[in-house]
């Protein structure tokens, strides 16, 4: 019997809500030797999906300001109950809730210091799959670093010959194109003529690239 293959955790299972409390359903990262396996469990089931090096077109993620909004929610609340413990008089209910409100401001303090939350999917030719477990930036870059050299070795890199065979121009363009795409353009505001006021609000920006 073939052994099985082995697996190394990449995330931690997470909810797939974004706003559980109590989850019913979480979903984790696992790398095997020539896929990505996302496991989504119930408690009671279990579901394994598999996304192969080969098959995997794109991940995409981007950065929400949720955990902007929860530092916020827990510092108020923190700020809340500080209030009501300065002004109470019983010394019993001061040391609770200045207790209740430290332990506001350090879920808060650890909130900031795990950095921003993202978004992130996997796309392949057939679906986009959430991966709500990449939910920290700093993970997420983590573990795309991580796969990065597997997909490309998985599926090759395109030199300038082959890029400028399948969509036209000379190697040498191709190279110039890939270079020129890595840089920014930069948008100049439109300066008004002499005698114009200035006030064209639908004139286009020039873009310099």
């Amino acid at each position: 019997m073939a052994d099985e293959p082995k697996y190394k955790r990449l995330t931690r299972a997470r909810p797939r809500s974004r706003f559980a409390i109590i989850s019913t359903g979480n979903s984790s990262l696992w790398l095997g030797p020539d896929h990505v396996l996302c496991i989504d469990s119930s408690g009671y089931t279990e579901n394994y999906k598999r996304f192969y090096f080969r098959d995997i077109q794109a991940f995409i993620v981007r950065k929400t300001d949720g955990y902007k909004y929860t530092s916020l929610v827990l510092g108020i609340l923190g700020l809340f109950l500080a209030v009501i413990a300065f002004v109470s008089s019983g010394t019993a209910t001061r040391v609770v809730l200045f207790s209740f409100a430290a332990f506001f401001w350090l879920c808060m303090l650890l909130n900031l210091l795990f950095g921003p939350t993202t978004l992130c999917y996997l796309q392949t030719a057939v679906q986009v799959e959430s991966l709500p477990s990449l939910h920290r930036l700093r993970k997420a870059r983590k573990v795309l670093n991580l796969l990065r050299p597997l997909i490309a070795s998985a599926q090759g890199e395109l030199a300038p010959e082959e890029v400028a065979r399948r969509f036209g121009g000379t190697p040498a363009q191709a190279a110039q194109q890939a270079a020129v795409a890595d840089v920014p353009p930069v948008i100049n505001p439109v300066v008004p003529a002499a005698g114009d006021s200035g006030d064209a609000p639908n004139a286009p920006p020039g873009i310099v690239s």
